[in-house]
């Protein structure tokens, strides 16, 4: 589901995507990279709180990169 995912990314199938990640993440909820990945599209969707709520959870994970993400998309001032 996660290579999926990425294949209906890539192919601008935003919703399809979303859908193989969130299956992917059920299957296995610690794959940091299913929510990073989640995240992003929902974030380039408008769907910025849901998106930054995956990309912390990627982040808490162990993927460094989502921090630069939280700072660029998540954080209010």
């Amino acid at each position: 589901y996660y290579n999926l995912g990425n294949l209906y990314c890539l192919s601008g199938d935003f919703p399809k995507s979303i859908g193989n990640f969130t299956r992917s993440i059920e299957l296995y909820p610690y794959l940091a990279e299913a929510y990073y990945n989640r995240g992003l599209i929902q974030i380039y969707l408008k769907e910025k709180e849901k998106g930054c709520m995956d990309i912390s959870t990627a982040g808490e994970l162990g993927i460094k990169d989502a921090y630069s993400v939280i700072k660029k998309f998540c954080v209010t001032e």
